[in-house]
């Protein structure tokens, strides 16, 4: 699952958050009245919430996306 924050003024993504849809279902709670999972993070870096381990730069994303390909790839999935 993907998430970014993206900054309207100049269309980049100023956060995001890569995290593996087994891993997200485990963690984001209990369904809402419509079925929905919700996912709430902070962007802040000093922030110790439970999504930081998966917090981003802009300029981290696009290794990580690399980086986890790979590992599928090695993985069979």
């Amino acid at each position: 699952m993907l998430f970014m924050a993206v900054g309207v003024e100049r269309g980049a993504i100023m956060t995001a958050w890569l995290v593996p849809s087994g891993t997200f279902a485990g963690m984001a709670g209990e369904p809402n009245s419509r079925g929905r999972l919700r996912f709430s993070a902070s962007m802040k870096p000093e922030s110790k919430d439970r999504w930081t381990p998966y917090r981003l730069t802009a300029a981290e994303l696009s290794q990580r996306i690399l980086a986890r390909l790979s590992e599928l790839e090695k993985s069979g999935a």
